[in-house]
């Protein structure tokens, strides 16, 4: 009775336990391939540049597939109608390459205090591990003055 007790109650543990390890152990020998335990956690990035100008929602880590999506806040109604860029590089390229650039026009904001980009989102997935800056660029409506602001983030 105790030995079909172990057969069916224990071995099929065992069992599990060392497939488990089995597939891990192999999922991770693969490239590019971690555990990220405390993905969860986010800290938001420093930025630097213009005070009338805010990168909004950006953390300083994402995971690899995982989409930058950020909003941007103006405080001078001078910009008011004009056009905002955005612009992402990779700093571990020599000269830094841009992965990803967004224009986005006649971003009229002022009247209802909204965030930009208007009716439309910046969401951009980066898929190789790496140092990258952000920078958005407001042009008021017309094209005489800029406010700039620039964070940077790791895909890991």
């Amino acid at each position: 009775m105790q030995k079909t007790a172990l057969l069916v109650f224990v071995f099929p543990v065992i069992i599990s336990i060392a497939f488990s390890a089995f597939v891990l152990s192999d999922v991770l020998a693969q490239p590019d391939r971690h555990i990220n335990m405390w993905q969860f956690v986010a800290h938001p990035s420093t930025q630097t540049g213009d005070n009338d100008i805010k990168i909004q929602n950006l953390v300083n880590s994402y995971s690899t597939f995982t989409p930058v999506s950020i909003t941007v806040a103006v405080n001078n109604t001078a910009f008011d109608c004009g056009d905002l860029y955005i612009t992402i590089y990779d700093l571990d390229t020599s000269p830094n390459q841009v992965v990803a650039q967004n224009g986005y026009f006649s971003q009229c904001f002022a009247e209802n205090n909204l965030t930009l980009p208007i009716q439309d989102t910046f969401s951009q997935i980066i898929g190789k591990s790496g140092n990258y800056e952000i920078v958005t660029e407001m042009k008021d409506k017309n094209n005489q003055n800029t406010i700039k602001s620039t964070a940077n983030f790791k895909v890991r």
